[in-house]
């Protein structure tokens, strides 16, 4: 026999198709695959996050023995601890692993293998639509980076959704036909679900066990942990639900979680779909005149794989890790506690924490608009609110979680990928969705002892940073408007949003 190859695999990088797995064959590889406690301890992470990954990990390593491959799955205390333990019963070992996409976890590998007197081999990450040389040549010599300048580039480059090097329809962005809001009693599509066999209880029972106190509810997990899970997510979206995801992209229902999302964020960001297949398929949907699915649908779909994750995965790698310590507009302000018990009479936020507690998961504009803007107009700390999402989101990794909180939901780099913060008062809310309608709090009144906090936090956020604001030409128009405020009415505004700020410090709002 040959000396065989050693591949580690990790966690979010659960894939035959692509990388070292792809080239490798059972009796001439040897797998490591370590399930690090670390992971587990360093934020209170949701319950159904720990046991996705874990459980996911598993069944990716059941199913490789089951093709004949030798596989050493160590529990570890951290990453380190497993790649020693594994050299240590294979002396001086080559491991070759798909370089990873969280910062500094490359090094780390590196370094614990050569104090074991082994060597970790870093080889391009296959699981991305676009390569670090594509990314950086196109950004080089440019001002700025922004998302929608990437976008058309790399879809012109893979002929995506074009006809006759021109966009589809005669526009690249169909984003301003993708902004309805669903009438009173829509009925929506079901979701295909994927009940815990019994691995996957196994890993909610050692979860609970070990980590009872971690965020969140463990019941009713659903997630697909399988390549074939994966693949059944993906046709279930592709046949019920991407026709109608554009047009209530950006829409948000009391009580409905999924609407028309793919939630393929989550078998995405294990590695057990590749964003190209996701793509091509949904483009070869919507090329069948059949399927229904009209052109703002499949273009939006396309603009959030191929655009913006992309996107966030290049800025996340050119910024870090000045990014995750960022905070230029100075919001010291702690996370409120109702960001982890959604208590509080704000029926946005509480329905949109009550969601995420339940399920892990709440769609790109509650996390945006509801529980990013409110942090952002009040001043939270975005270290504190970053952490946070990282802690209980079940599709949340740092290199999307950071740039996506501290960039774009923020504004703690300033904007050095975004042209202005995104703020927005309660009328924002109250055109997007239903919340406001059974709120306690009035979303039509800035300054009333009544009105919804959002209202004059939002004011007193474009006055406390007028200056800066005055500078931006996405932001000057509405601080000229603000400054122009009669001084009376401005007085009352910003008096109640000092109390608001006091509710919030003592747990009242």
């Amino acid at each position: 026999m040959s000396t065989p190859r050693h591949v580690l695999v990790l966690g979010d990088q659960l894939t035959e198709q692509v990388g070292p797995m792809a080239r490798a064959e059972p009796g001439e590889t040897r797998v490591l695959m370590i399930e690090a406690r670390s992971i587990a301890t360093a934020l209170p992470h949701h319950k159904q996050k720990l046991a996705l990954v874990f459980s996911a990990m598993r069944h990716f390593a059941r199913s490789l023995v089951e093709r004949g491959f030798e596989v050493a799955y160590l529990e570890a205390a951290d990453f380190s601890d497993g790649i020693s333990t594994y050299l240590s019963q294979h002396e001086g070992a080559r491991i070759d692993v798909m370089a990873p996409t969280d910062w500094g976890v490359g090094d780390e590998l590196v370094d614990a293998a050569q104090r074991a007197g082994g060597y970790v081999d870093i080889v391009e990450n296959e699981l991305w639509l676009t390569t670090d040389n594509e990314f950086d040549a196109w950004a080089e010599g440019r001002n700025s980076l922004r998302l929608e300048y990437f976008y058309r580039s790399m879809r012109a480059a893979r002929g995506w959704l074009m006809v006759e090097g021109k966009p589809a329809g005669g526009k690249w962005n169909y984003d301003a036909d993708n902004r309805q809001t669903p009438e009173k009693g829509h009925r929506f599509p079901g979701l295909q679900t994927f009940p815990p066999d019994d691995l996957t209880q196994e890993v909610l029972d050692d979860v609970c066990t070990r980590w009872p106190d971690h965020f969140g509810s463990a019941e009713h997990f659903v997630w697909p942990v399988t390549r074939g899970d994966a693949l059944q997510a993906l046709d279930d979206f592709l046949e019920h639900r991407l026709a109608e995801f554009g047009p209530y992209e950006d829409a948000m229902v009391d009580g409905e979680d999924v609407l028309y999302h793919s939630l393929l964020s989550v078998p995405l960001n294990l590695g057990l779909l590749h964003p190209r297949e996701v793509c091509e398929r949904a483009l070869q949907q919507a090329a069948d005149p059949a399927s229904g699915v009209p052109l703002a649908s499949i273009e939006g779909f396309i603009r959030q794989i191929l655009g913006w994750r992309e996107f966030i995965r290049h800025v996340y790698r050119t910024r870090m890790p000045e990014l995750r310590v960022e905070n230029g507009l100075e919001a010291e302000r702690p996370l409120p506690d109702f960001y982890w018990s959604g208590q509080t009479q704000m029926r946005c936020v509480g329905q949109s924490v009550d969601q995420v507690v339940r399920t892990g998961h709440a769609h790109h504009i509650q996390r945006l608009m509801v529980l990013g803007n409110f942090a952002l107009i009040a001043g939270i700390d975005p270290r504190e609110l970053n952490d946070w999402f990282l802690a209980t989101f079940v599709d949340a990794l740092d290199w999307v979680v950071t740039p996506n909180v501290m960039g774009m939901s923020q504004f703690a780099d300033l904007g050095s990928f975004t042209s202005k913060p995104y703020a927005a008062s309660g009328k924002y809310v109250d055109r997007m969705s239903d919340y406001c309608a059974e709120c306690v709090y009035d979303v039509k009144s800035v300054d009333g002892p009544n009105a919804c906090p959002m209202n004059s936090l939002y004011w007193s956020f474009i006055d406390r940073h007028e200056d800066r604001w005055m500078s931006n030409h996405r932001m000057a128009m509405i601080t000229r408007g603000w400054m122009k405020r009669d001084p009376e009415k401005k007085r009352v505004i910003l008096e109640r949003a000092a109390d608001v700020h006091r509710r919030l410090a003592s747990g009242e709002l």
